[in-house]
Formats: C-alpha cells, structure tokens, sequence
C-alpha cells in the first residue's frame, strides 16, 4: 500500500491530535531481527503505552503499541513515563516520499 502525499494531508488532523500525549509503559520487547525496511534501526524496543483518560472515571485507559525512540537501557521499564512524538518512520521510498510516525520517548 502506497501512502501519497494527498493520503498524508488528509490523515494530519488525526496524526497531530496524538503527538504529545503523556503515559506509562505497561509492557516491552526489544525487536532484534526487524523487516527489511527497519533493519538500519535494530535493534529497537516496541512498547504497549497507556494513556489515561482524565475525566471519564468508567472509562478503559487507552493503549497503543508504539516504538520507543531516543532511549537508554535504564529506561525499559514498567511504569516508565513517555510522551508521543513525531519521527522518521523507515528511510525513503522510490518517490522520494520521507514517511513519518507517531513514536514515542521518555521523560522524566
């Protein structure tokens, strides 16, 4: 599945509202052996975030799975804090097109 230009803008509105929010690592794995289009990162972790949703006592956390970027081993841990950003997704494609994706880092 090709992601044009066209596709990009349409998706910013949804892409920006999940670039800054804070939450907790709750599980972690380290990808050692990635798919061909990742291998200059490896190895990386893959972190499940949950975002706590203030407001909404009933509500379940919202999870998602993420990489984690600009990380030191220290921070591989249960109950680490990190916030989403926006990075480089894998290298550049034939068109020249430089796909980017919400990840995540530590803080604090």
């Amino acid at each position: 599945m090709t992601i044009t230009p066209v596709k990009l803008w349409r998706r910013q509105k949804e892409t920006s509202a999940l670039i800054g929010k804070i939450g907790k690592i709750v599980l972690w794995t380290i990808i050692r052996v990635p798919a061909k289009s990742f291998k200059e990162q490896a190895p990386y972790p893959v972190v499940i975030v949950e975002f706590s949703k203030s407001g909404l006592e009933n509500s379940k956390p919202e999870r998602m799975i993420l990489q984690l970027v600009d990380w030191n081993q220290k921070d591989l841990k249960i109950g680490q804090k990190v916030i989403t950003v926006l990075r480089r997704h894998q290298t550049d494609d034939n068109e020249g097109i430089i796909p980017y994706n919400i990840k995540c880092k530590p803080i604090g």
